[in-house]
């Protein structure tokens, strides 16, 4: 309603483009494919996990993008920056990250983006256009363990700092 040339960017190892997921549409696992249904374009970065019924909902001409995990790894990406548009909001689930760096999630997978490959990633989402609203979703904090929640908290720190400073710069 306030922002209608909205973009969401979905930095996450999955596509959460299921119809449904262990019986329900409102799972973890089927947010993008709301969004799309709402006529929101998505750019899916970091992705490295996706099921055969997500991949026959992209071919059938879903209105999403996505960034392989392992071309961003391998500095072989193309992100498709014409896709954003002046508005965009940003859904951080932390498992986009490798589990060495981030291992309290709820569903790990191998592989990953580094805490340096993340922050270059975000500033250049953050140069390119106005960050509206953001989330940062998935810690599991491990009992005895703080490395993960201080890597969460740094994480949504920087993508604060990151979006003020945009701000200045405009």
């Amino acid at each position: 309603e306030f922002f209608p040339d909205l973009t969401v960017v979905h930095i996450d190892a999955h596509g959460d483009l299921r119809a449904e997921y262990e019986g329900s549409p409102l799972s973890h696992a089927c947010i993008a494919r709301r969004v799309l249904e709402l006529g929101i374009p998505v750019l899916e970065i970091g992705i490295r996990s996706i099921s055969a019924e997500e991949m026959a909902f992209l071919r059938s001409g879903a209105d999403a993008s996505i960034v392989w995990a392992r071309d961003l790894v391998n500095s072989q990406a193309r992100i498709p920056w014409e896709r954003l548009t002046e508005h965009t909001y940003l859904t951080f689930d932390l498992d986009a990250l490798d589990p060495a760096e981030m291992p309290a999630v709820g569903t790990p997978e191998p592989g990953g983006l580094s805490w340096y490959q993340t922050l270059a990633l975000l500033r250049e989402i953050y140069r390119r256009t106005t960050v509206v609203a953001l989330d940062v979703v998935e810690l599991c904090p491990i009992p005895g363990q703080i490395r993960a929640d201080f890597l969460a908290a740094r994480l949504i720190y920087k993508m604060i700092g990151y979006r003020f400073c945009a701000q200045l710069r405009a």
